[in-house]
């Protein structure tokens, strides 16, 4: 499968929508149009990694992006994508970060990704029928800045909840737990391969101290 990607500008959120929803199958495509290293990385983050090479499913994809004009297919047969399509495919292609943020409640998790690449740095989100959103983050903050913000919100709406930030290339399994109470922010430390390992606790923190943690665990 080879591609032509032409996004309208090399600045992350330039011309973006608000999200774009893609279906696993259309995102199968994308990351099949440029294959690396950094593609084989997201396609794991995505839990996709088993899929990457299926045919049926890539074609069903090729067909879906074609049919509602994310993507144009050419006089060689190569697909072409361009504008936000093509913000998301070079940022899933050529991502140097991926960035995992669990959000909890008492009753569910979600999920945000966080990818960033040298152009484009976007957020995913899982939905249902195991489609994805697709977000530009703003250029005017920083990506650990821009993971606070959707902690914070997250905390505000579910004052009960938590939130987990984990650097999915770190090889030390670390994730960064968050939570909010009266007395301020509460952040610990815990490891995926010793979930019974007590979690020491650093509370009272301002937003400045989580925002260095959050630094930290992301290993900015």
């Amino acid at each position: 499968m080879t591609e032509t990607t032409t996004a309208r500008s090399s600045s992350a959120g330039q011309g973006f929508p608000d999200a774009i929803g893609f279906g696993f199958a259309e995102l199968l495509v994308l990351l099949n149009l440029r294959r690396g290293p950094a593609t084989e990385a997201s396609a794991k983050a995505l839990r996709l990694e088993g899929e990457l090479d299926d045919a049926s499913l890539l074609s069903a994809g090729a067909s879906s992006l074609v049919a509602r004009g994310a993507a144009t297919v050419g006089a060689d047969r190569e697909l072409s994508v361009e504008g936000p399509v093509a913000a998301v495919t070079h940022a899933l292609t050529e991502a140097e970060k991926l960035v995992q943020i669990n959000l909890l409640t008492p009753g569910s998790v979600d999920n945000v990704l966080s990818v960033e690449s040298p152009e484009y740095r976007i957020l995913l989100q899982p939905r249902a029928y195991l489609s994805w959103f697709a977000m530009a983050q703003r250029p005017d903050t920083t990506p650990a800045e821009a993971n606070f913000f959707i902690v914070r919100k997250h905390l505000e709406d579910n004052p009960d909840g938590g939130a987990t930030i984990r650097l999915l290339d770190s090889s030390d399994g670390k994730q960064l737990l968050v939570k909010r109470s009266e007395k301020g922010w509460t952040v610990g430390y815990g490891h995926l391969d010793a979930p019974s390992e007590p979690i020491q606790e650093f509370p009272g923190l301002t937003d400045n101290q989580v925002l260095d943690h959050i630094r930290s665990i992301r290993q900015d």
